[in-house]
Parts: C-alpha cells; sequence; structure tokens
C-alpha cells in the first residue's frame, strides 16, 4: 500500500514540475495566438505542447513503455497544468492593449505603403510631340493601356517624372508628356523619339534632297508644305520641308526617288508656302480589299477632291466632316464605305463633283 503511496507522490511531483514548465509554456503560445488572431488556443493542443516537455526530457515514452498509476498520475497532472495555460494566457491576452496583427506584421516588415496604378491611354490617343521626331506605330501599340505600380504616398510630379523616366530608359523614347488628374488618371500624353539626325525622319523608298532657291518666304521651318516652282518649268505641287539653310538659301525635302531626277541640278526660282491645316487630321486604318489592314491619311481625301475640281475650302470642309463620321465608327474601315461616306457629304454641296468622284473606281482610292 505505501509503494502505492509513494509511486502516486512521485507521479504528482514530477507533474507539477514538468507541467510548471509547460504552463508557462503554453502560456505564452496562448498569449501570442490569441493577440495575433483573436481567437482562443485549443485545449488539445494546449496538452500537446505541454506533454511536449515531457516528451523532452524521455518521461513520456517511459510512461507509455510501462504505464503506471505514478506515471498516470505525472500525465494528468501535466494536462491540468497546460489546460490552466491556455486559459490564463488567453485572459491575458484578452486584457493587452488591442493592435491588429496585420499592423503589428507591416511594422516588422517596416509598413504597408499603399500603392497606384498609372495606366496609359490606348495607342489612338498617344499624340506625338509638337516640333520633335515621331515614334513609330508599333511603340505605341507596345505602349498601349501598358500600366506602372507606383507608391501612392509620392508627390504628383514624382509620380509624373517617375513613369518619364521608365519610358525613356526601358522603352529609349526621347521625351514625353505626362499629365494625371487628381485620380492619377491620365488626361494627356504624348511622345517622341529621340533626335538622331535626319535619316530617322526618311520613309522607306524616300531620299532627303536639298535645293538651291532663288528665295525662300520669310520664317520658313522644317514641318512647313510647300510647292515648288523649278526652272526647268517642273512642279512640285506639295511636298514637306525638312530643314531651312537661310544662310545659302537651301531647303532640304524627302521626296520619292522617282523625283530626284527631276530636282538634280535645278535651283527652285520661286518657293510658295502651303497651309498645312489639313494634315492635323489624324491617319486611319482601313483594310483593303485583300483583308490587309493599312494606314489611311485623310490627306488622300483632300486630293482626291482637288482632282474632281473642288475648292480648297470645300475640300477641306468635307473631310473635316468625313473625318468626324469616321471617328464614330470601329476600326479598320473599309475603303468601300470611306468612299460612301466622301461622296454623300459631297453631294450635299456640290452634286456634279460628287458624281465625278462616284464614278471614279474603288483601287483609286489607294492615290486618295
Amino acid at each position: 500500500m505505501s509503494a502505492v503511496v509513494v509511486e502516486s507522490l512521485s507521479g504528482l511531483l514530477r507533474g507539477v514540475m514538468f507541467g510548471t514548465v509547460g504552463f508557462f509554456t503554453v502560456m505564452v503560445l496562448s498569449i501570442v495566438y490569441r493577440y495575433f488572431t483573436s481567437e482562443r488556443l485549443s485545449s488539445f493542443l494546449g496538452i500537446l505542447f505541454g506533454l511536449g516537455v515531457l516528451g523532452f526530457s524521455g518521461g513520456l515514452l517511459a510512461i507509455l513503455d510501462y504505464p503506471t498509476l505514478g506515471g498516470a498520475i505525472e500525465v494528468v497532472t501535466i494536462s491540468i497544468f497546460t489546460v490552466w495555460g491556455v486559459n490564463t494566457g488567453d485572459k491575458i491576452a484578452e486584457k493587452m492593449p488591442k493592435k491588429s496583427a496585420s499592423a503589428i506584421l507591416d511594422g516588422i516588415r517596416g509598413g504597408k505603403t499603399p500603392y497606384t496604378t498609372i495606366k496609359l491611354p490606348n495607342s489612338r490617343l498617344i499624340y506625338d510631340m509638337a516640333g520633335k521626331p515621331r515614334v513609330p506605330e508599333t511603340l505605341k501599340s507596345e505602349l498601349s493601356e501598358r500600366e506602372f505600380t507606383l507608391p501612392a504616398d509620392l508627390p504628383m510630379e514624382d509620380i509624373t517624372n517617375r513613369v518619364k523616366r521608365r519610358l525613356i530608359t526601358d522603352w529609349g523614347i526621347g521625351d514625353a508628356e505626362l499629365e494625371l488628374d487628381q485620380e492619377s488618371k491620365v488626361i494627356h500624353f504624348a511622345i517622341s523619339a529621340k533626335e538622331r539626325g535626319l535619316s530617322v525622319a526618311i520613309p522607306e523608298g524616300s531620299v532627303a534632297v536639298p535645293i538651291e532657291c532663288r528665295v525662300i518666304p520669310s520664317n520658313l521651318a522644317p514641318g512647313d508644305f510647300v510647292k515648288i516652282f523649278l526652272e526647268n518649268n517642273k512642279i512640285i505641287e506639295r511636298i514637306e520641308v525638312k530643314g531651312v539653310n537661310e544662310e545659302q538659301i537651301v531647303i532640304t525635302v524627302v521626296a520619292d526617288q522617282s523625283l530626284l531626277e527631276i530636282i538634280r541640278g535645278n535651283k527652285a526660282s520661286l518657293v510658295v508656302a502651303l497651309p498645312s491645316a489639313i494634315d492635323t487630321f489624324p491617319a486611319i486604318s482601313v483594310e483593303q480589299k485583300s483583308g490587309e489592314i493599312e494606314e489611311f491619311k485623310l490627306q488622300k481625301i483632300f486630293s482626291s477632291l482637288k482632282k474632281v475640281g473642288v475648292t480648297d475650302k470645300l475640300a477641306r470642309k468635307t473631310v473635316a466632316k468625313v473625318e468626324a463620321k469616321l471617328s464614330k465608327m470601329d476600326p479598320p474601315i473599309s475603303t468601300r464605305l470611306i468612299k460612301a461616306t466622301v461622296v454623300r457629304e459631297l453631294e450635299k454641296s456640290n452634286p456634279e463633283a460628287a458624281k465625278k468622284l462616284r464614278n471614279r473606281r474603288l483601287r483609286d482610292l489607294k492615290s486618295f
């Protein structure tokens, strides 16, 4: 009988000893768990942690191998202490000042920074910067609706500068104009290519040709359109000026190679500056009969109207109305639909010219 009592007391003593260690261990775990999750630690998990303390000492395996009354008392005592530790830790955590777990974790990570997304407009709304080299349309398509994620706490000017810097360094553009509203939405976006000299502005199949002139209009500048009367009685109806040397009275134009023989060795007896308002109209995407998508410049409509006897004023007015209607249609637009729209608008003011234009073959639209 005395042996049973001794074994029981021995088991109780060991249970109190290991239970005390388990109590404080589980209490700390319970506080941390409740504080970060706002939920109570399961008593079952607490008992497992408490018995784990006994397991580390090898006592648990000994009890399982040779079950005794003292071992059972020891396990029960440890379980009671661990449940007590769970309850105590839960109460302590409940009385601690509340701060969300996410806030604490953010503090450990250095704080969570809110971000804002800058989304570039569609390629159709990416403009060319005035007076600077144009970027290819493929680059505009690549930048279309691209997004940049930046810290929201930055000043608007810094956000704008960072986006510009990304565009210049990652896409190799020359410069950019970017305006944002108060909600960081893009309200204006224009870009330009790097200044690389004249060759970058020469389309394939064309050449840059200097023409010596007797006299040129005052303030003539690159980008102006002129009509050139050559000394050999040849006339270049409309061509864009790419460079002006006022001292030597020489202008540089980009011309089709077929004009090279006409220009070579001839001076310009007269250079007339032409209005360029018609060239402010944007190009649109058209679908040819073959199914191929091409760029269509509204300047071609203006030239076609002139061929059927329409005055400059009426031609510009007609092109403006046609452009307004075409802009409401989803691209690509067929050339047949463009011609039909032009004819309908022209009929309202010059039915005779509209009849001539209607009788022109559809393939003539390629020379618009």
